[in-house]
């Protein structure tokens, strides 16, 4: 079974749309295609084996918005951690895993514009500074 990342953005309760460039020129290396027909994102770190695919709206280079982030088999990688704390950086911005549901915040994001509800379901937020933070236990 792989294992998936997500990254949402919430604002007073609200889904907030990423910014399609933005995230973009954020997680690109020199070494980034992007797939038009799945709206994918494969982004290569050093060598074929150190990539990640990031499943965002295929219609983001268009309307520029992008509702979540979706990254299969994420690696901990050093410079793809450093990619994702940017990321979370853009906002309120959640991360979490498939398979550990607790949600992961920059150190300055305020959790409560997500649905509590959510959150409940999710567990008790964690807040990061650095990308040694995002580190997944289970890699």
């Amino acid at each position: 079974m792989s294992i998936e990342a997500f990254l949402w953005n919430y604002a007073e309760g609200e889904p907030v749309d990423f910014e399609f460039d933005v995230v973009r020129d954020i997680l690109s290396t020199d070494d980034t295609n992007w797939n038009p027909d799945y709206g994918i994102l494969t982004i290569r770190f050093c060598d074929p084996e150190s990539h990640v695919d990031v499943f965002v709206d295929k219609d983001g280079p268009v309307t520029n918005h992008i509702r979540g982030i979706m990254v299969d088999r994420p690696i901990v990688h050093p410079d793809y951690l450093s990619r994702v704390l940017k990321i979370l950086q853009l906002g309120n911005v959640m991360l979490f895993y498939s398979d550990n549901t607790t949600p992961n915040f920059w150190k300055e994001a305020d959790p409560k514009h997500y649905p509590p509800d959510l959150l409940d379901q999710l567990g008790t937020p964690r807040f990061v500074d650095s990308p040694e933070g995002l580190l997944h236990l289970h890699q």
